[in-house]
């Protein structure tokens, strides 16, 4: 085999391969897609029922208590999807088939017998007659290989092992995330009429869910007496239509919130579908957990119970007592059917850190959501805070000016942050907070950014016509043909020096705009803290100085103000006019 064709192979194996590979990809990202979609398990709720004579508010009620439910659920959750979920899914979608493969037999064959009415001639007939029985013949292997793949799903020895497998693995226990019907908890599912009259566990109500890929829905009902109300919610599961779950509670109108808390708690460890968890609790110090609050995702306990039942997944745990730090952690609770909480309390130390700002702007400091102080020239700003080790985040607000309105001045948030390890009491610290308009100043950078850039791309075309047509008039000038003419040769040199030198400036201007636009991303981060410097404290000490001495020349001149001769006036009260000797 010669050179040239071993490099044709070469080249057509390489590109074979590429081919394939590329084909790869795509069924991969195409499968990955697939499972995506099918790893989602859909919740939604319906509007509630009520008595047909309830005020305006109870009526109200009925939409905002599930949309209120599904709040207190939209968790980043997943659901232990079981065999017999997945068979019911499976059986109904078969079911669907069938029925719709039904339909389309009894359509062909009213087709068929329609063809005896026709005047045809016998060969247009029998050809007509052969492609219906065709068609007929289709939908029936369809609707028996449907009928035998239902067979297959209660029946799985009858298989054969490859088709057994994958029916094994289709239909294994597996997590499913958990999200709310249109991404939203204001969505409430809504259908026909008929449907609704039907109820929510009829075929035509289950035909609407399905069609919606609805998994579950909250339904319920309110009964009414006075300002209190009585909810009986269920958890109905689809296809299949049955009930899964069921909850009830009783409360006040104005406490519809806690109600809704309640009732999403007792109906989370149906819609996860995993096995109930026991927590047992102990701490350190051990007479701490007496008086202590103990708060599980949103539940609050008022005191800590022995042991709490809560379903297996990801849960998160508080812990809150007078004198001690708030412990707080998130677990996943799976595996086993107990598990022991330990708790170490860490005393709160009270303390307070003196911050000043490094460059001297009015505004107000806020830390731990309450208000430390305003900022001054002279003195510090003392920040009280439970000083336990933990970062500590603060904004400080301030006043954007507008040179040119001043009537459109606005006031402007700035956040920032005290490192753990300059949390002790005491600490002299100092911030260099500016007050600005952040998204804006991004803004800026990136249009400025892409203006360079742009910039740059419409030099390139220029640099590289005069950088071509000068090489090719030096090779031809090196190669000495007669038709080459120097002074064309000479322009084109110095057009490509101006063209390199254009487009340099342009990259240049392109990575200094660059630069710059990543720094205005950089500063949404909150500026740190840091040991207050000589330099500031000298700026501090000059401050009060310059203070000071403008107090004592107020107070010289308000002391000297009393001895001077008052000046005179005339009868009407008006200043005497002062004649001088040349006037007299």
């Amino acid at each position: 085999m010669t050179e040239k064709a071993k490099s044709s192979f070469c080249a057509k194996k390489y590109l074979l391969s590429l081919f394939v590979l590329c084909v790869g990809i795509a069924e991969f990202f195409s499968a990955s897609s697939d499972i995506a979609q099918e790893t989602a398990w859909v919740l939604a709720a319906r509007k509630f029922e009520v008595d047909s004579a309830v005020s305006k508010s109870a009526e109200a009620a009925a939409s905002v208590l599930p949309k209120l439910i599904l709040e207190r659920i939209s968790v980043d959750a997943k659901r232990d999807v079981r065999p017999d979920e997945k068979i019911a899914r499976k059986t109904d979608a078969l079911l669907t088939e069938r029925l719709s493969l039904f339909l389309q037999l009894s359509k062909e064959l009213q087709a068929r017998d329609a063809l005896v009415l026709k005047n045809s001639f016998q060969l247009e007939f029998q050809l007509a007659l052969n492609d219906e029985q065709k068609k007929i013949k289709e939908i029936q292997d369809k609707i028996d290989e449907n009928l035998k793949k239902q067979e297959l799903i209660f029946h799985p020895e009858k298989a054969k092992r490859r088709v057994a497998k994958e029916m094994q693995k289709e239909f294994a226990p597996g997590d499913e995330i958990i999200t709310l019907y249109k991404n939203d908890p204001e969505s409430l599912f809504q259908c026909g009429e008929e449907a609704e009259r039907a109820g929510v566990y009829s075929r035509s109500y289950e035909k609407a869910a399905n069609s919606e890929k609805i998994n579950s829905l909250i339904s319920g009902k309110l009964v009414f007496y006075g300002d209190y109300v009585s909810a009986s919610v269920e958890l109905v599961s689809y296809p299949e239509a049955k009930k899964i779950a069921g909850a009830m509670e009783v409360g006040s109108l104005s406490q519809i919130s806690r109600m809704a808390e309640n009732l999403a708690f007792a109906l989370l460890p149906k819609i996860v579908n995993g096995l109930p968890v026991e927590l047992s609790f102990d701490a350190t110090p051990e007479d701490v957990l007496k008086d202590a609050v103990l708060t599980i995702d949103n539940v609050v306990y008022e005191r800590v119970p022995d042991k709490a039942v809560v379903s297996s997944g990801v849960h998160s745990i508080s812990f809150e007592a007078k004198g001690y730090a708030r412990e707080t952690f998130v677990y996943n609770f799976t595996g086993r059917r107990r598990f022991f909480v330990e708790v170490n309390f860490k005393e709160e130390s009270q303390g307070a850190v003196k911050l000043v700002l490094s460059r001297f702007t009015p505004g107000n400091l806020f830390f731990d959501g309450k208000f430390a102080g305003p900022s001054s020239k002279t003195d510090y700003v003392d920040v009280p805070l439970k000083v336990n080790g933990d970062t500590v985040f603060g904004y400080f607000e301030g006043t954007l000016k507008d040179k040119r309105h001043p009537e459109n001045d606005k006031s402007e948030m700035m956040f920032l942050q005290i490192p753990s390890r300059l949390m002790k009491d005491g600490n002299l610290l100092e911030t260099n907070v500016k007050v600005f308009d952040i998204s804006k100043n991004i803004d800026k950078r990136r249009k400025m950014m892409y203006i360079s850039y742009s910039a740059l791309v419409l030099s390139l075309p220029f640099l590289f016509y005069t950088y071509g047509r000068f090489v090719t008039y030096q090779r031809a000038w090196s190669a000495e043909y007669g038709s080459v003419d120097y002074s064309e040769y000479n322009r084109y040199r110095q057009l490509s020096l101006w063209a390199t030198g254009i487009s340099a400036a342009c990259g240049v201007w392109f990575v200094a705009e660059l630069v710059a636009y990543l720094i205005a991303v950089d500063k949404t981060l909150p500026p740190k803290a840091r040991k207050v410097r000589s330099r500031t404290v000298r700026k501090m000490e000059n401050a009060r100085n310059l203070e000071a001495f403008q107090a004592m020349m107020e107070g010289e001149a308000k002391a000297i103000s009393p001895m001077l001769p008052d000046e005179p006036k005339d009868a009407g009260g008006s200043e005497e006019k002062m004649i001088g000797p040349e006037e007299k």
